[in-house]
């Protein structure tokens, strides 16, 4: 099939292909609530499906997650309504990833205009996937004449592929906002486009 828009039916296994790079960091959690947190992640940034595409061949293969600065997510009420199940550490922890997203996205888009993007979650399991995924939103980006793409990555993230792809660093910070975690060093990206 490959490069496709990102659908509504991509959110469950998105939120599996993140829960398999990214669970070890919760560990000590239940499994159920684990993989709430990774779900809660693709929606959070499932935010604009016009800079949204994956890779599909047979299977989701890799996805990128994109939106510009005014866009914003649905995802509070299944996020609130998803709490009630857990227990008070675990929503405690919750409160604290979503605190996490939002400081980090806030990073990104201090620097940001109305006229870019923001690569809010990428990732692939099939090499080559991530910079198909990656030409291919650059195209349509510059298509519609925007003018940079932003992200930010932090110390789990693969930090040199993005220098490796055109993306200098605007910034570097140190995010604590999870309390059982050490601060994560942080940095924040930008890839000029036209």
């Amino acid at each position: 099939m490959g490069i496709r828009q990102f659908t509504e039916q991509d959110i469950v296994p998105a939120g599996q292909m993140a829960y398999d790079v990214w669970s070890y960091e919760l560990d000590g959690v239940g499994d159920a609530f684990n993989r709430f947190i990774h779900e809660y992640l693709v929606r959070y940034y499932d935010v604009n499906r016009h800079y949204s595409w994956c890779v599909d061949e047979g299977g989701l293969d890799a996805f990128l997650l994109a939106g510009c600065k005014t866009d914003v997510g649905s995802c509070d009420t299944w996020f609130s309504h998803g709490l009630s199940g857990f227990s008070r550490e675990e929503r405690k922890i919750a409160l604290q990833y979503r605190d996490y997203l939002a400081r980090n996205s806030h990073a990104v888009r201090r620097f940001m205009t109305g006229n870019d993007v923001q690569m809010g979650l990428f990732m692939s399991r099939v090499s080559g996937t991530g910079r198909r995924l990656l030409d291919n939103l650059e195209q349509v980006c510059r298509k519609d004449g925007i003018s940079n793409l932003y992200l930010w990555a932090d110390a789990t993230c693969h930090v040199s592929y993005y220098e490796k792809n055109g993306f200098e660093m605007m910034a570097r910070f140190e995010n604590g906002m999870l309390s059982d975690k050490p601060a994560l060093d942080t940095c924040v990206f930008r890839k000029r486009l036209n």
